[in-house]
């Protein structure tokens, strides 16, 4: 008998179907906008993977400096001699005083052929770092 009410009851359909429908409709425009918007994945997952380098780098020097080691980074490191070339990223540290300054900078070629780059290097992206240990 109870089966048969549940059947009958039907206050709460058309809610339920405007709920469901609006949650797609708004997230279909949420795929819609980032498929548009022209966000390329690899291109941020390489951003972020600098700023990771340079904090790494920026660790590494700290640790040198640290009282326990009590080593120049200056002379341990390659960063501030002849820089860090990783494919196509490059990191290069400088000391200005008490100041360090880590840059990471990603470019690419202006064409590539069978994976040799081509022609000029184009900057797609830079980080500066600077601070104080």
């Amino acid at each position: 008998m109870k089966n048969k009410n549940i059947m009958k009851d039907k206050k709460g359909d058309i809610s339920i179907t405007l709920l469901v429908l609006g949650v797609f409709a708004v997230c279909s425009l949420a795929l819609f906008s980032f498929y548009i918007s022209g966000i390329n994945g690899k291109e941020t997952a390489i951003r972020v993977g600098i700023v990771e380098k340079i904090k790494s780098l920026e660790g590494e020097i700290r640790f040198y400096q640290s009282p326990e080691i009590n080593k120049n980074p200056m002379e341990i490191m390659e960063l501030f001699d002849k820089g860090i070339t990783e494919g196509n990223l490059i990191f290069i540290g400088v000391k200005d005083g008490d100041k360090y300054i880590i840059t990471g900078t990603y470019f690419e070629y202006d064409l590539e052929l069978f994976g040799f780059g081509i022609g000029e290097k184009k900057t797609i992206f830079s980080v500066e770092y600077s601070f104080v240990p």
